[in-house]
Order: C-alpha cells, then structure tokens, then sequence
C-alpha cells in the first residue's frame, strides 16, 4: 500500500505540473493567467527513457485564455517534456488557435519534418522563383552570346 501512494503521489505532482506549465504557455502568449482556465490535460505520447535516449512525453490542453482586451479565444496547447533520470523538464510549450495547428506540431514532433512533401505551397514558391530566374538568366546568356 505504501509504494501504490507513492506512485499515486507521484503522479498528482506530475499533473500539477503540467498544469502550472500550461498556465505558463499562456502567459507566454499574452494572455492573462488570473482570467484564464485550461482543461482537459492528457498525455497524448509518452517514451521511456531508455540506457542509450532519454525519454520524452508530449501532452495536450485546451483552454480558454482571455486577453488583455478581455476577449476570451478557445486556445488549444501543447506541452514538450524531456524525461531525464525519472525527471521531467519542459523543453517547450505553446498555445495554437485551433486544432490543426496543433496536429501539425505533433506531426513535426513524431517526424521531424516541417512539410510532408516537397509539393507544400512554400515549397512551390520557391521553385517558382527558381525557375524563374533560372529563365531570366538564360534569357540574358542567349541575347548576349548571340550578340
């Protein structure tokens, strides 16, 4: 009994971590900690720490924050850990507009890649821009040389 109170323990100082953090990612996004209210904290990935990587765990809030405009947003957040020798440390928090935002940062998480292909409209600027002035140039080499 006294090792399932430990755990127990254990895991309510976890969660009030958590949601002292997530109070932080919305001071950090300008809203108001006193007039805001997050909910629904859940662990959405959680890794081990093994002999050879150090673990990690990635969790997710809604909130409603209210801005210094007294204006409340529907806010969903996204809390990194990195667990060191049975520790957790926050390596980042941040606070999206809306749902999608958030799949994309946990998408980067699992992957570690900003884009899912090379066809990202960005990506498509840029080689637009490149073939353009691919073609400029060419297009002076041709009136040069034929000169």
């Amino acid at each position: 009994m006294h090792t399932e109170s430990g755990i127990l323990n254990l895991t309510n100082r976890v969660i009030q971590q958590v949601e002292l953090d997530s109070l932080l990612a919305l001071d950090k996004a300008k809203y108001s900690i006193e007039m805001s209210a997050t909910y629904d904290l859940r662990c959405v990935d959680s890794r081990s720490e093994t002999a050879s990587a150090y673990g990690r765990q990635l969790w997710f809030f809604e909130a409603v924050g209210t801005d210094s405009n007294l204006s409340e947003s529907r806010l969903y957040g996204v809390l990194q850990y990195s667990m060191e020798y049975g520790l957790l440390e926050l390596v980042e928090g941040h606070v999206f507009d809306c749902q999608r935002e958030r799949v994309h940062f946990q998408r980067f998480y699992e992957t570690g890649k900003r884009t899912d292909h090379w066809l990202h409209p960005a990506n498509r600027w840029l080689l637009t821009g490149l073939a353009t002035v691919g073609l400029i140039w060419l297009t002076y080499l041709a009136t040069f040389l034929s000169w």
